[in-house]
């Protein structure tokens, strides 16, 4: 049982699909060829990390495209997930990742007010999800997940207070795992350039 299980667990929950509670988008086949340096940043499954967005080898599309793509237009606090290869990774748009079009084979998962945004990505960001998302999807050599089964997928709805008490105590968590992480990581540099 993970955190957010014990958390849930006495707790009065409605079980629904995540399709009933999210809107849930596909991707645009954005053209390679007219990628530029600056302008709308394309999300791709490499920027879907296990719980965050890369800012590693950023595409950009030009900004006079916004008509032609304003369907696929990400907003802030949009879920993003990776629908082919490492299937049902899932991180946030924050303000500093748009303007962004959301690529093909990437899925946008935007709740609707029965969900809080953050309670619904600590849900999805859990290893079992994975798991379930890897069992679930086809394909050989490359995984490819469809957005009939995420639509379909079984979440627990909590009232809103739970949601935002639950929130409230795993982004505590992370934060405190990430000082953790920071502090292990440069003590394990010192050490290290103490030994050579």
């Amino acid at each position: 049982m993970n955190y957010l299980e014990k958390l849930l667990d006495g707790v009065e929950v409605e079980w629904k699909p995540l399709g009933k509670v999210a809107l849930i988008l596909n991707g645009y086949a954005f053209k390679s060829s007219k990628y530029v340096d600056d302008g709308i940043r394309v999300i791709r499954i490499s920027d879907v990390q296990k719980g965050k967005m890369s800012d590693k080898d950023l595409k950009f599309y030009p900004r006079e495209s916004e008509n032609e793509i304003k369907r696929y237009l990400l907003r802030q606090n949009d879920l993003v997930m990776s629908l082919t290869g490492y299937v049902g990774r899932v991180a946030m748009l924050s303000k500093s990742d748009l303007p962004a079009g959301l690529n093909q084979r990437v899925a946008c998962i935007r709740p609707s007010n029965k969900v809080l945004t953050r309670f619904l990505f600590h849900y999805l960001d859990r290893h079992e999800f994975e798991t379930d998302a890897i069992a679930n999807a086809v394909g050989g050599g490359q995984k490819n997940m469809s957005t009939v089964w995420l639509s379909s997928y079984q979440i627990p709805i909590p009232t809103l207070a739970i949601q935002q008490k639950i929130v409230g105590i795993l982004d505590t968590f992370s934060e405190l795992t990430a000082e953790l992480t920071a502090e292990l990581t440069a003590e394990l540099t010192a050490r290290k350039k103490q030994y050579e």
